[in-house]
Protein backbone atom coordinates (compact mmCIF):
# COMPACT_ATOMS: atom_id res chain seq x y z
CA UNK A 1 0.00 0.00 0.00
CA UNK A 2 1.03 3.63 -0.12
CA UNK A 3 0.47 4.38 3.59
CA UNK A 4 3.70 6.06 4.69
CA UNK A 5 3.48 5.85 8.50
CA UNK A 6 6.66 3.77 8.85
CA UNK A 7 8.50 5.86 6.27
CA UNK A 8 7.53 9.08 8.06
CA UNK A 9 8.68 7.69 11.42
CA UNK A 10 11.97 6.42 9.91
CA UNK A 11 12.75 9.88 8.52
CA UNK A 12 12.31 11.42 11.96
CA UNK A 13 14.51 8.71 13.49
CA UNK A 14 17.45 8.85 11.13
CA UNK A 15 17.27 11.20 8.15
CA UNK A 16 20.73 12.12 6.87
CA UNK A 17 22.10 15.40 8.16
CA UNK A 18 24.13 18.05 6.33
CA UNK A 19 23.19 16.97 2.80
CA UNK A 20 20.98 20.01 1.99
CA UNK A 21 18.07 17.70 1.14
CA UNK A 22 14.66 17.53 2.80
CA UNK A 23 15.01 17.11 6.55
CA UNK A 24 17.57 16.12 9.17
CA UNK A 25 17.07 13.89 12.18
CA UNK A 26 18.33 14.66 15.67
CA UNK A 27 20.75 11.75 15.57
CA UNK A 28 23.04 11.18 12.64
CA UNK A 29 24.89 8.16 11.34
CA UNK A 30 22.37 5.77 12.91
CA UNK A 31 21.22 2.43 11.60
CA UNK A 32 17.52 1.64 11.45
CA UNK A 33 16.23 -1.92 11.50
CA UNK A 34 12.56 -1.92 10.45
CA UNK A 35 10.55 -4.69 12.08
CA UNK A 36 7.08 -5.48 10.74
CA UNK A 37 4.53 -5.89 13.53
CA UNK A 38 1.29 -5.42 11.59
CA UNK A 39 -0.62 -7.70 9.27
CA UNK A 40 -3.23 -6.90 6.67
CA UNK A 41 -6.69 -7.99 7.77
CA UNK A 42 -8.29 -9.60 4.72
CA UNK A 43 -11.81 -8.95 6.07
CA UNK A 44 -11.67 -5.15 5.88
CA UNK A 45 -8.25 -4.54 4.23
CA UNK A 46 -6.94 -2.66 7.31
CA UNK A 47 -3.72 -3.29 9.19
CA UNK A 48 -3.90 -4.89 12.62
CA UNK A 49 -1.17 -5.09 15.24
CA UNK A 50 -0.33 -8.78 15.51
CA UNK A 51 3.39 -9.35 16.03
CA UNK A 52 4.51 -6.15 17.74
CA UNK A 53 5.82 -7.62 20.99
CA UNK A 54 7.53 -10.49 19.16
CA UNK A 55 9.09 -7.88 16.87
CA UNK A 56 10.33 -5.83 19.80
CA UNK A 57 11.94 -8.90 21.36
CA UNK A 58 13.55 -9.75 18.02
CA UNK A 59 15.02 -6.24 17.74
CA UNK A 60 16.35 -6.35 21.31
CA UNK A 61 18.01 -9.72 20.74
CA UNK A 62 19.49 -8.61 17.40
CA UNK A 63 21.10 -5.56 18.95
CA UNK A 64 22.34 -7.47 21.97
CA UNK A 65 23.92 -10.27 19.94
CA UNK A 66 25.48 -7.78 17.50
CA UNK A 67 27.28 -6.18 20.43
CA UNK A 68 25.58 -2.83 19.94
CA UNK A 69 23.03 -0.67 21.72
CA UNK A 70 19.36 -0.99 20.79
CA UNK A 71 16.72 1.72 21.06
CA UNK A 72 13.27 0.45 20.11
CA UNK A 73 10.77 3.06 18.91
CA UNK A 74 7.10 2.10 19.14
CA UNK A 75 5.01 4.55 17.12
CA UNK A 76 1.98 2.37 17.71
CA UNK A 77 -0.13 1.12 20.55
CA UNK A 78 -3.61 0.60 21.89
CA UNK A 79 -5.78 0.92 24.93
CA UNK A 80 -5.41 -2.26 26.97
CA UNK A 81 -8.82 -3.81 26.42
CA UNK A 82 -7.43 -7.33 26.22
CA UNK A 83 -7.60 -9.99 28.88
CA UNK A 84 -5.35 -9.99 31.92
CA UNK A 85 -3.31 -12.91 30.59
CA UNK A 86 -2.48 -11.05 27.36
CA UNK A 87 -1.49 -7.83 29.12
CA UNK A 88 0.58 -9.83 31.62
CA UNK A 89 2.40 -11.50 28.69
CA UNK A 90 3.08 -8.13 27.04
CA UNK A 91 4.39 -6.64 30.28
CA UNK A 92 6.66 -9.67 30.72
CA UNK A 93 8.10 -9.21 27.22
CA UNK A 94 8.84 -5.54 28.01
CA UNK A 95 10.65 -6.54 31.21
CA UNK A 96 12.75 -9.20 29.42
CA UNK A 97 13.73 -6.68 26.73
CA UNK A 98 14.81 -4.20 29.40
CA UNK A 99 16.35 -6.50 32.00
CA UNK A 100 17.93 -9.22 29.85
CA UNK A 101 18.85 -7.43 26.63
CA UNK A 102 19.39 -3.90 27.95
CA UNK A 103 17.36 -2.22 25.21
CA UNK A 104 15.62 1.11 25.67
CA UNK A 105 11.98 1.22 24.61
CA UNK A 106 10.40 4.54 23.59
CA UNK A 107 6.67 4.59 22.84
CA UNK A 108 3.93 6.94 21.70
CA UNK A 109 1.48 7.84 24.48
CA UNK A 110 -1.53 8.06 22.14
CA UNK A 111 -3.59 10.58 20.22
CA UNK A 112 -6.87 10.73 22.09
CA UNK A 113 -10.22 10.44 20.33
CA UNK A 114 -11.79 12.22 17.36
CA UNK A 115 -15.47 13.07 17.07
CA UNK A 116 -17.67 12.32 14.03
CA UNK A 117 -16.38 15.46 12.28
CA UNK A 118 -12.72 14.51 12.74
CA UNK A 119 -12.09 17.06 15.50
CA UNK A 120 -9.97 16.03 18.46
CA UNK A 121 -11.76 15.74 21.78
CA UNK A 122 -10.45 15.64 25.34
CA UNK A 123 -12.42 12.46 26.00
CA UNK A 124 -9.45 10.16 26.65
CA UNK A 125 -6.66 12.61 27.42
CA UNK A 126 -5.77 10.65 30.58
CA UNK A 127 -6.27 7.18 29.05
CA UNK A 128 -3.36 4.79 29.46
CA UNK A 129 -1.99 3.65 26.11
CA UNK A 130 0.22 0.57 25.73
CA UNK A 131 3.09 -0.24 25.45
CA UNK A 132 3.81 3.37 26.52
CA UNK A 133 2.14 2.94 29.93
CA UNK A 134 4.17 -0.12 30.98
CA UNK A 135 7.09 0.25 33.37
CA UNK A 136 10.49 0.17 31.63
CA UNK A 137 9.13 2.15 28.67
CA UNK A 138 9.78 5.85 28.01
CA UNK A 139 6.31 7.25 27.29
CA UNK A 140 6.14 10.28 24.95
CA UNK A 141 3.29 12.79 24.78
CA UNK A 142 3.02 15.07 21.71
CA UNK A 143 3.11 18.85 22.04
CA UNK A 144 3.28 21.60 19.44
CA UNK A 145 6.57 23.19 18.39
CA UNK A 146 6.18 25.89 21.07
CA UNK A 147 6.00 23.17 23.72
CA UNK A 148 2.27 23.54 24.42
CA UNK A 149 -0.28 20.75 24.58
CA UNK A 150 -2.49 20.92 21.49
CA UNK A 151 -5.66 19.63 23.13
CA UNK A 152 -5.53 16.16 21.60
CA UNK A 153 -2.55 14.01 22.68
CA UNK A 154 -3.08 11.71 25.63
CA UNK A 155 -1.03 12.31 28.75
CA UNK A 156 -1.75 9.79 31.51
CA UNK A 157 0.41 9.82 34.67
CA UNK A 158 2.75 7.30 33.00
CA UNK A 159 4.06 9.91 30.49
CA UNK A 160 7.79 10.54 30.98
CA UNK A 161 8.52 13.27 28.43
CA UNK A 162 6.89 15.44 25.79
CA UNK A 163 8.26 16.20 22.33
CA UNK A 164 7.13 18.03 19.19
CA UNK A 165 4.36 16.08 17.48
CA UNK A 166 2.36 18.63 15.48
CA UNK A 167 3.02 19.31 11.80
CA UNK A 168 6.29 17.39 11.75
CA UNK A 169 7.84 17.26 8.29
CA UNK A 170 9.31 13.93 7.28
CA UNK A 171 9.72 11.44 4.47
CA UNK A 172 6.87 9.61 2.74
CA UNK A 173 6.75 6.94 0.06
CA UNK A 174 7.70 8.25 -3.37
CA UNK A 175 10.59 10.48 -2.34
CA UNK A 176 8.33 13.24 -1.03
CA UNK A 177 7.89 15.02 2.31
CA UNK A 178 4.71 15.70 4.29
CA UNK A 179 3.73 17.32 7.59
CA UNK A 180 2.02 14.88 9.94
CA UNK A 181 0.82 15.15 13.53
CA UNK A 182 0.65 12.49 16.22
CA UNK A 183 2.37 10.91 19.16
CA UNK A 184 3.85 8.65 16.46
CA UNK A 185 5.92 11.66 15.39
CA UNK A 186 6.91 12.69 18.94
CA UNK A 187 8.16 9.23 19.91
CA UNK A 188 10.88 8.92 17.22
CA UNK A 189 11.99 12.47 18.04
CA UNK A 190 12.84 11.24 21.56
CA UNK A 191 14.30 7.94 20.33
CA UNK A 192 16.56 9.84 17.90
CA UNK A 193 17.66 12.15 20.74
CA UNK A 194 18.57 9.13 22.85
CA UNK A 195 20.55 7.75 19.92
CA UNK A 196 22.53 10.97 19.75
CA UNK A 197 23.06 10.92 23.52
Amino acid sequence: DDWSHGTHVAGILGATTNNKLGISSVAFDVKIMPVKGARLNSDDNNSTLQDTYDGMLYAAKAGFHAGTFTIINCSWGSLMENSYSISNFQNSVINVIHNTYGAIIVAAAGNGVQDEDGNWTEEEKYAEFYPASFDNVISVCPVNCEGNWGGWGTYPPTVDIAAPGEYIKSTVIGGEYENWSGSSMASPMVASSLGLL
